[in-house]
């Protein structure tokens, strides 16, 4: 199996779809880990700890999101790196990020233990399931080295054309994962500190396998797990593209926190379904993110070769086969809802709740794959600042205040209420995404970024 791929050459259309599917996969799987706990959790113990396993996996997610803009970054400098055949520069970009990433999983871990009480108590997570709550965010906080590092070592292989092998990685995670859930959170009856455990050493599995193939692989480069250099160059560069998507990364999910705080407001029962759903849209979401992913990986390589018009041809196809699986999407949670809600809860109150919710919500997996793919062009461009920017707006703008005032002045609201507020700010992203994106074209200026 190749190593690496050159993705400025071949049928487009091929070269895309081999390239984004493994992503789906990959993606599918990572969405898989994280609703296995709910699952799982949700078979074997009561509502406060599935509330327990969603909140804190929420908020951990959401810090976890500031470090992601980098590894973004990555894939781009060394996508438009590989595609200009500039192969010195590739270790370079790897050893700093390395740098980077180890710095920030140090702090971050350091951040949400000693700040666990404020925030768990600014999510407004129920009575019945704070203790829980406070139980798994320590164990996942102490094992957030391994998050980075998976994610690292993906950012390395998508830039070098490779989506295969960071599928191959997460599967291990995945089923490891699955497999101590059940005898940990079943057998052990641990709830949900048994979940945390169960996620820190699945995630510490996949890193282990990603570092002996970095180790092994036939790569431009040779990786070394010492002698690792600090580049201020090419630190830079990460955080001219990286800091914009690591500061949209961290409010956007914290603009869906506020909105879990006011499922949280409306009881147990509302808290569990939004937890619920929010796990079921990491499935939904997945065709579109991924190929949004795979987009800006072939768009850094092509651009650093010269092929708008390749680049430019692979952001329609990208919208168009999303939309293809929003479609999908949107029709089962109008038809039946339920289903879906049950694949994580039975308890009637849950079901109802969740099915409230996405009667209103789904309508944004019509929208969503143009957000995503429009965004993942602009990171391949290097355009991050912009798609940040953009993103922020809509989510403080429109997302917040329009979710509040629904949920406070309508009497007796619903998280069906709840649900509007996202497809609407969505609208919005998208509206502002398609202008700058004329603009571009007619001013020549997609290039000039990086």
């Amino acid at each position: 199996m190749a190593t690496e791929k050159d993705l400025t050459q071949g049928n487009l259309v091929t070269t895309l779809l081999m390239f984004a599917l493994p992503y789906v996969g990959a993606n599918f799987l990572q969405a898989l880990y994280g609703a296995a706990d709910l699952i799982i959790v949700g078979k074997f113990c009561n509502s406060s700890i599935v509330s327990a396993v969603a909140t804190g996996s929420q908020l951990l997610q959401t810090l976890i999101f500031f470090i992601t803009g980098l590894t973004v970054s990555a894939t781009v400098l060394i996508g438009k790196a590989f595609g200009a055949k500039e192969y010195d520069n590739i270790l370079k970009i790897i050893n700093t990020m390395t740098v980077c990433f180890i710095a920030a999983a140090i702090f971050l871990s350091t951040v949400i233990i000693a700040f666990d009480n404020q925030l768990l108590t600014l999510l407004q997570t129920p009575v019945e399931a704070f203790k829980s709550t406070k139980e798994y965010v320590f164990v996942c906080a102490l094992g957030l080295v391994f998050i980075f590092a998976y994610n690292a070592i993906s950012a390395i292989l998508r830039g070098l054309g490779n989506s295969i092998m960071p599928m191959y990685f997460v599967a291990v995670s995945c089923f490891m994962n699955i497999i101590l859930d059940i005898y940990l959170v079943g057998k052990l009856h641990m709830g949900a500190q048994g979940a945390a455990v169960a996620t820190v050493i699945s995630q510490a599995a996949s890193v282990i396998a990603g570092l002996v193939y970095l180790r092994k692989g036939d790569f431009v480069f040779k990786f070394k797990f010492s002698g690792i250099k600090f580049d201020i160059e090419t630190a830079k560069d990460l955080f001219k593209i990286g800091l914009p998507l690591s500061l949209q990364d961290t409010l956007i999910p914290l603009s869906f926190l506020f909105l879990f705080s006011l499922a949280n407001s409306m009881g147990v029962a509302a808290s569990a379904a939004y937890g619920s759903v929010i796990r079921l849209n990491a499935f939904m979401m997945l065709p579109a993110g991924s190929f949004a992913m795979a987009l800006t990986a072939l768009t850094a390589q092509n651009l650093g070769a010269g092929n708008l018009k390749r680049a430019v041809k692979a952001l329609k196809l990208s919208i168009f086969f999303a939309f293809c699986f929003g479609a999908i999407f949107f029709i089962w949670q109008q038809l039946a809802p339920y289903s879906a809600i049950a694949i994580f809860s039975t308890e009637d109150a849950v079901l109802h709740e969740g099915a409230r919710y996405l009667k209103s919500f789904s309508f944004d997996y019509l929208i969503v794959p143009f957000v995503f793919c429009l965004n993942g062009f602009f990171f391949g461009c290097g355009r991050t600042a912009f798609a940040a920017a953009n993103a922020i707006f809509s989510a403080f703008a429109v997302r917040i205040p329009l979710a509040f005032v629904l949920c406070t002045l309508i009497p007796s609201a619903t998280l069906f209420h709840l649900g509007i507020a996202p497809p609407c700010a969505s609208i919005v992203t998208t509206t502002s995404a398609l202008t700058y994106l004329i603009y571009l074209s007619k001013k020549n200026k997609l290039y000039s970024a990086i």
